[in-house]
């Protein structure tokens, strides 16, 4: 009876044997494309053969970009994952959130698994600790990246499954969308001018809050898509911005910040007429710029680099500290936008201000709702005491005739 081959990327026993030089390690290794072949080291030692033979045989085993293998581990497929989706094209906000997740959560509590190890209960307990531990968002997007990569292994027939989407689900209630008030509204603008006004303590201290947020308020725009915005893509005239990109942390080490010639998705690049007390604003900021910079930025950082979204997240923050709208973020901004023209309009609208591709998205997360139910009294009255006359009224309204 033929002895069966070896599995494809691993090797036989090691044999040692003597040389005029010193030493000399073999063994059979199959490789990738099915054929076994004899793979030799040598060394002075018979020790130094065997280890320098055994360093051979795994890099030998090593995946590529297309030898994966059950044996593979998940840090080895990790970087092949993230070089195919880099390849890809996804957005460079994205691999940087994928290699953050990699790098604190996933790796460290599963890199050294095989991916034949890395089964339903195994990946499922991780998630849950990572949900007490972290957080629900954090254990998402864990389970996201452990999707993709899982995901590349059954591609390449070293998984049969993919673990990730049988894992229990992840309970992540969302708050509904809240809009700020017009006195809401009037209250964070008096607090963002009087933290504005302070005397100046140190290089950073911003005196352009103030125009963010009167830009913010007139486009709904996404802070990064603000932050952004070029002079060339401001049309005072004609009252008028134009997002073209936003601004990113690239995915390499160090980070680096950076704006990217485009905006989240091909619906957001628009052109928006500002009313007039953003304009106003807008014209008051370019009078007191003084410092160019070389992306010509609307609001770049004190030292003329694009800014960064969350240094604006925390001076909005302080500025915020001795009112009650500690709650508001960049983003209310773009819900209160989104609740004003839905109700003053419609939906559609409200989409198209915020760059959505559809109107779902603005009515489940932007859109506030009204908690006031219409006024039916004039209906409801016929329900009190009805006489002979409403009671048939009742009846003839219920039969539908």
């Amino acid at each position: 009876m033929a002895r069966p081959p070896l599995p494809v990327g691993t090797w036989g026993s090691i044999r040692v044997e003597r040389t005029d030089a010193g030493h000399r390690a073999r063994a059979r290794f199959r490789d990738y494309d099915g054929r076994t072949r004899d793979v030799e080291r040598t060394g002075k030692t018979k020790g130094a053969a065997r280890a320098a033979l055994t360093a051979a045989l795994a890099d030998r085993t090593a995946p590529g970009s297309s030898e994966i293998t059950a044996d593979t581990t998940l840090a080895q497929l990790a970087k092949i994952w993230t070089e195919e989706i880099h390849a890809a094209g996804r957005a460079e906000n994205t691999r940087r959130r994928y290699r953050e997740t990699l790098d604190n959560h996933v790796l460290p509590a599963l890199g050294a698994l095989r991916i034949r190890e890395a089964n339903v209960s195994r990946v499922d307990r991780f998630i849950k600790t990572t949900t007490g531990q972290a957080g629900a968002a954090t254990a998402k997007l864990c389970r996201s990246v452990i999707s993709g990569m899982m995901g590349l292994a059954v591609r390449h027939g070293a998984a049969d499954s993919n673990p990730a989407r049988d894992v229990a689900a992840i309970k992540m209630p969302k708050p509904a969308p809240r809009a700020m008030k017009p006195d809401e509204i009037r209250d964070l603008r008096a607090a963002v001018h009087t933290y504005q006004d302070q005397p100046r303590r140190g290089r950073y201290m911003a005196t352009d809050l103030l125009a963010i947020v009167d830009l913010l308020l007139g486009t709904g725009a996404r802070i990064g898509e603000l932050l952004a915005l070029r002079w060339s893509e401001v049309d005072l005239d004609a009252g008028t911005v134009t997002l073209t990109g936003t601004i990113v942390w690239t995915d390499t080490k160090p980070a680096k910040l950076k704006r990217q010639d485009h905006t989240k998705t091909s619906d957001s690049r628009r052109t928006l007429t500002l009313p007039s007390f953003a304009v106003d604003s807008l014209m008051a900021h370019s009078v007191a710029v003084t410092a160019a910079n070389t992306l010509n930025l609307v609001f770049p950082s004190a030292a003329g680099t694009p800014r960064d979204p969350a240094s604006f997240r925390k001076q909005l923050n302080k500025a915020l500290l001795p009112t009650t709208l500690d709650w508001v973020t960049p983003h209310t901004f773009r819900r209160t936008v989104a609740t004003l023209i839905a109700r003053a309009a419609d939906l559609e609208n409200a989409a198209a201000q915020l760059g959505h591709s559809g109107a779902a998205i603005t009515a489940k997360h932007y859109v506030e709702q009204d908690s006031a139910a219409p006024d039916l009294t004039a209906i409801l009255d016929a329900l009190a005491g009805p006489t002979p006359d409403t009671r048939a009224e009742i009846t003839r309204i219920v039969s539908g005739g």
